[in-house]
C-alpha cells in the first residue's frame, strides 16, 4: 500500500526546493548521458540525518523531522517518488538506445555483407539486367507481331461478315416470303376446316328438321284418318238406326266431308314438309361437299407451302451456319492472338519489374561500395553507442539499487505519515458521524 502510494505522491515547489538544497531531489529533465543523471545515495540520506541532527542540536535538541513525523513523511514519500521517476527515466533511456543500437548495427550488418559481396551482386545483377532486357525486348516483339496479325484479323472478319450478309441476304428473304405463303396457307386450311365444320352441321340441322316436319306432318295426317274412320263409323251406325235423326245423319255427314278436307291438307302439307325437307338437306349435303372440296384444296396447298417453307429454311440454315463456322475459325484465331499478347504482356511487366529490382540492388550496392567513410563511420557510432549504453545499464543498476536502500531506509517515516492521515480522515469521519448523529 505505501508503495502504491509511494507512486501517486506529487511534489510541491516548496519541498523540491529543499530538496534540492539537500541533493536528494531530481531537478529538471532528464540528462542526456549517464554522466549527467545525480545518484542519491546512502552516503547523502546520512548526511541530510546529520545535517537535521545539528539543526535540532542548535534548537534545543529536537529535529524538525523526528519531532514532526507528519513533515519528515511527507518528506520521504516525496525523495522515493523522486527516486522511482529518476529509475524508470534511465530504463527508458536504456531501451530506447538498445532500439536504435539494433536497427544500426542492421543497416551496418547489411551494408559490410554488400560491401563483401560487391563483385558477385554487380555480376549477379548486371547478368539479371541483361537476360531481363532480352526478356523486355521479346516479349515487345511478341506484342507487337501479335498486335498486327490481330488487326489483319479482324480486317478480314468485317470483311467476312460483309460478304456472309450479302450472301445470304436473298436466301433469307426468299426463306422469309415462303414462310409468309406457308402461314397464308396455314390460315386458309384453318378457315377451310371451320367452313367444313359449319357446313356439317347445316346438314345435321337441315336432316333434322326435314325429319320433324315429316314427322308432323305424318302425325297429322294419322290423326285426320283417324278422326274420318271414326265419324264414319259413326255415320255407319246412324243409318243402320232406323230411329236415327236425318239431322244428326246429315251433321255427321257433314263432318266427315270437314274431316276429308283436313286429310287432304294434311297429306298436301306431308308433301309439302317432304319435298322441302329433301331440298334443304340436298342443298347441304351440296354446300358440305363443296367445303370438303375446298378443305382438300387448302390441304394440298398448306403441304406445299410447307414443304418449300422448310426447304428454303433449311436452305438458309445450312449456309447461315457454314458462314458461322468461317467467322468463328477466324474469331478463333483472334483469341489466340489475344491471349499470346497477354502472356507476353505478363511477361514484360515480370521481367520490367525484375529489371526494376537488379537496378535498385545494383545502384545499393554501388552506393555502399564508393562510400565506405559512411560504413566507418556506422560502427563508429555503433561503438559509442555501446559504451553509452554500458554506462546508462549502470546507471540504472545503480538507480534501482538506491530506490530500493530509499525505500527501506525511509520506510518508518512513511508508514507514520500514511498512518497519521488514515488516523486523521477517521477522526474527520467520526466527528462528522457524531455531529449528523446528535442534530
Amino acid at each position: 500500500m505505501s508503495d502504491a502510494r509511494d507512486q501517486q505522491e506529487t511534489p510541491t515547489t516548496a519541498s523540491t526546493s529543499e530538496a534540492k538544497k539537500s541533493g536528494l531531489e531530481y531537478p529538471g529533465a532528464v540528462p542526456a548521458s549517464a554522466e549527467d543523471l545525480p545518484v542519491i545515495t546512502q552516503d547523502d540520506i546520512d548526511a541530510k540525518g546529520k545535517d537535521a541532527g545539528e539543526k535540532g542540536a542548535g534548537k534545543g535538541g529536537s529535529s524538525a523531522d523526528s519531532g514532526n513525523p507528519l513533515t519528515g513523511g511527507f518528506g520521504a514519500i516525496r525523495q522515493v517518488r523522486a527516486a522511482s521517476k529518476r529509475h524508470a527515466s534511465a530504463r527508458e533511456q536504456v531501451k530506447s538506445l538498445k532500439t536504435e543500437l539494433e536497427k544500426s548495427q542492421k543497416t551496418l550488418d547489411h551494408r559490410n555483407q554488400v560491401e563483401s559481396n560487391y563483385q558477385k551482386i554487380v555480376s549477379e545483377q548486371s547478368r539479371q539486367l541483361d537476360m531481363q532486357g532480352q526478356a523486355v525486348t521479346r516479349a515487345e516483339s511478341v506484342i507487337s507481331e501479335q498486335g498486327a496479325q490481330k488487326s489483319e484479323l479482324e480486317k478480314s472478319l468485317a470483311q467476312m461478315k460483309n460478304d456472309h450478309e450479302e450472301q445470304l441476304r436473298p436466301y433469307r428473304e426468299l426463306m422469309e416470303s415462303t414462310k409468309g405463303r406457308a402461314d397464308d396457307a396455314a390460315k386458309t386450311l384453318a378457315d377451310a376446316k371451320r367452313q367444313v365444320k359449319t357446313a356439317d352441321q347445316q346438314l345435321s340441322d337441315a336432316t333434322k328438321r326435314r325429319e320433324q316436319n315429316v314427322a308432323s306432318a305424318n302425325r297429322s295426317v294419322d290423326n285426320s284418318q283417324e278422326r274420318l274412320r271414326k265419324a264414319e263409323a259413326e255415320l255407319d251406325a246412324l243409318r243402320s238406326d232406323d230411329g236415327a235423326s236425318p239431322a244428326v245423319v246429315q251433321k255427321k255427314q257433314s263432318d266427315i266431308v270437314a274431316e276429308r278436307a283436313h286429310l287432304d291438307a294434311a297429306r298436301a302439307e306431308l308433301d309439302r314438309a317432304t319435298s322441302e325437307g329433301k331440298s334443304l338437306v340436298d342443298s347441304a349435303q351440296t354446300n358440305l361437299f363443296a367445303q370438303r372440296h375446298a378443305l382438300e384444296t387448302a390441304e394440298t396447298a398448306a403441304d406445299v407451302a410447307k414443304r418449300e417453307a422448310d426447304e428454303r429454311r433449311e436452305e438458309y440454315e445450312r449456309l447461315y451456319n457454314k458462314a458461322m463456322a468461317e467467322e468463328k475459325g477466324v474469331s478463333d484465331e483472334i483469341a489466340k492472338r489475344d491471349r499470346a499478347m497477354t502472356t507476353a504482356d505478363k511477361e514484360l511487366k515480370d521481367a520490367q519489374s525484375k529489371i526494376d529490382e537488379a537496378q535498385r540492388l545494383l545502384d545499393e550496392a554501388n552506393d555502399i561500395h564508393s562510400t565506405p567513410e559512411v560504413t566507418a563511420d556506422l560502427a563508429a557510432s555503433i561503438q559509442q553507442g555501446r559504451q553509452e549504453l554500458q554506462k546508462r545499464m549502470k546507471n540504472a543498476q545503480r538507480l534501482a539499487r538506491d530506490e530500493k536502500h530509499l525505500r527501506e531506509t525511509t520506510r518508518k517515516q512513511r508508514f507514520l505519515f500514511i498512518g497519521a492521515i488514515v488516523l486523521a480522515v477517521l477522526i474527520v469521519a467520526f466527528v462528522v458521524w457524531f455531529v449528523l448523529r446528535t442534530s
